[in-house]
């Protein structure tokens, strides 16, 4: 590790080092992503979302996501406009449209996903198999628990007792 981000990388927390290694992963392969299937990777993750979920709506990616509304509708926009995704109104509610992938999206699709399961041989190079089983399933097991109603609970009673006063907890 010798570029200079992993030196600041062993000062921090763990969710600092998860979004460190997730943002230096994406951003070691943006480039080659755009020079060979012409969509960044958050747009490729928008159209794979978009094709997982077919008839998916823009307020339920933009909770699948994570992202701002805006970055999210921008996305959407240039999926459209790029003949990846179309939109179509809902059978029951006509004032809902839903999402859906062309097959031309489908075709960038599938080639964004050779690309990704190569970029993640490289990145779980250093790894045994049971190793790479393991940060998976820890990574599972963290997603459920975060997206808990225990999770909440648990962060609003840390907070909600959060006494800066107080020097018994610090």
């Amino acid at each position: 590790m010798g570029k200079t981000w992993s030196r600041s990388f062993r000062q921090g927390n763990a969710i600092y080092k998860l979004n460190l290694l997730a943002t230096e992963s994406i951003r070691s392969v943006e480039e080659r992503f755009i020079a060979l299937v012409g969509l960044d990777v958050r747009t490729i993750r928008v159209l794979r979302l978009i094709g997982d979920n077919p008839g998916t709506t823009f307020a339920e990616l933009t909770v699948m996501t994570g992202l701002e509304r805006s970055l999210v509708s921008r996305l959407i926009q240039n999926l459209v406009r790029g003949g990846h995704v179309e939109r179509r109104n809902d059978d029951a509610d006509a004032r809902r449209f839903g999402l859906f992938v062309t097959e031309a999206g489908q075709r960038v699709r599938d080639r964004a996903d050779l690309l990704s399961a190569r970029a993640l041989e490289a990145v779980f190079d250093p790894l045994s198999k049971a190793e790479v089983a393991a940060f998976i399933a820890t990574m599972d097991r963290l997603a459920d628990w975060l997206d808990s109603e225990d999770y909440a609970q648990r962060i609003a009673r840390i907070f909600d007792g959060i006494d800066f006063d107080d020097p018994g907890q610090r």
